[in-house]
């Protein structure tokens, strides 16, 4: 899991046709812009947030823009195509793309804090495998005593996860493993939930599991 923010000045930004073969004239010159990138298992996400523009900057929430610009070291950036997500206060443009699913785009919210989302807190979070050898149906094992029902802030689409604090983790259950099943009680409301077809994305703490994304 990946985000980067990056400041870009003398920010040209343009509409974007896809496949048309049309020069046009920017909706924005000279501006300064926050270039937000992120990347979590087979998803993409390039986010542009503009500070500042001049008076005549038009921009049409939906619509598709690129943008150039230049870095802290004077090297020129060029941003994959994204759609603006809102116009006031400030203009935001964001995409998010899906790697397993070439061609799957998606507009997305601006993010510059984290990739992830909490949605409701865990306890008793316990992983269960039916893959070792054993005499019984399933083996549980106790993942970590806290932790957090989670999403990702973007997506094409989104992934549900669950996010475990101070975790201790059996082998099967570290960075890459898959078909993960886990199963935790809310802390708000005792009730208990399952997630099924996980992968550890994250062993370290907190460890990340993400359900897996299906082309």
């Amino acid at each position: 899991m990946k985000l980067s923010v990056q400041s870009l000045t003398q920010v040209e930004v343009f509409p974007y046709y896809a496949d048309v073969p049309l020069e046009v004239a920017p909706c924005l010159t000279s501006g300064e812009a926050e270039y937000i990138r992120g990347t979590l298992n087979d998803m993409a996400y390039e986010g542009l947030k503009i500070l500042s523009s001049a008076p005549q900057a038009h921009f049409l929430t939906g619509a598709t823009y690129v943008a150039l610009g230049r870095d802290e070291r004077g090297a020129q950036i060029q941003t994959h195509w994204m759609y603006c997500t809102q116009t006031t206060p400030v203009p935001t443009l964001a995409v998010a793309r899906n790697h397993s699913t070439p061609g799957v785009f998606a507009p997305a919210p601006h993010i510059d804090q984290s990739l992830l989302l909490s949605l409701e807190p865990l306890e008793e979070i316990i992983g269960v495998s039916s893959y070792l050898p054993s005499n019984l149906d399933a083996v549980e094992f106790r993942l970590g005593l806290s932790g957090d029902l989670i999403s990702t802030a973007f997506g094409a689409p989104h992934a549900m996860g669950i996010r475990v604090n101070d975790p201790f983790l059996p082998p099967h259950f570290l960075t890459g493993a898959r078909h993960l099943t886990i199963t935790a009680r809310s802390s708000r409301t005792k009730q208990s939930i399952g997630l099924h077809q996980l992968v550890c994305v994250q062993a370290s703490d907190p460890a990340v599991f993400l359900s897996e994304a299906h082309p």
